[in-house]
């Protein structure tokens, strides 16, 4: 597989977080008396930025309302995986070996800046990342496939040129959409679940050196 520039997905790929953030979104839901459950979560939750859950959750909440909701959800989320909190399984090896192989990297999130900065600053990431872009930076979330639109833009680089790693089914779409081939990274579904849109699996990054014939 030839190709310049890699993209990452944060949550569920740079880091095996999905049982933390559906814990949280859980006892989010159970204070706000919403319906979630797994299925839920995996179907209509992964993947999304707060701009777009907390509409659907709450209908029409304002501007204070929005902020206030996504300080106490990711705070839930952080108390509960702080204690947990590494890389996934690989990825720094795999960093490490695009970075030999001058492959350009950047990382293409939903999450919010807080988030991005609670997970890459303590594991010591962002030095490997050429380009970040989380949700503020887009207009619409995933599955719309703006977010790796302007990854490969701020890198210079044709979509075709660039591989996006992505655990989320709406994220799949995203990157299918937006012209990348895509490698499903099996964590927040079974692989089974990703098959139809992504080009590879992996479950964690010890498999993506042979899979990317580096």
């Amino acid at each position: 597989m030839k190709f310049k520039g890699v993209i990452f997905d944060m949550d569920g790929v740079v880091v095996d977080n999905h049982e933390y953030h559906f814990k949280a979104w859980m006892d989010f839901a159970k204070k706000y008396k919403f319906e979630l459950n797994e299925q839920i979560y995996r179907d209509k939750f992964n993947g999304k930025t707060n701009a777009d859950l907390f509409p659907m959750i709450f209908g029409n909440p304002t501007t204070e309302e929005m902020k206030r909701y996504a300080d106490e959800k990711e705070g839930m989320y952080k108390e509960i995986y702080a204690p947990d909190m590494k890389a996934h399984k690989g990825l720094i090896d795999f960093l490490e070996l695009l970075k030999r192989h001058r492959i350009k990297i950047a990382l293409g999130t939903s999450a919010p800046p807080g988030n991005v900065d609670f997970i890459l600053d303590p594991l010591k990431l962002r030095q490997y990342f050429d380009v970040i872009v989380d949700g503020t930076h887009v207009k619409k979330g995933k599955p719309d496939p703006e977010v790796y639109q302007l990854c490969c833009a701020k890198l210079g680089l044709e979509p075709k040129d660039c591989v996006v790693f992505e655990d989320s089914l709406a994220g799949l779409e995203s990157g299918e959409r937006a012209g990348c081939t895509i490698v499903g990274v099996a964590t927040s579904h079974e692989a089974y679940e990703l098959e139809a849109k992504t080009d590879l699996i992996i479950h964690d990054f010890t498999e993506a050196k042979s899979l990317l014939a580096l």
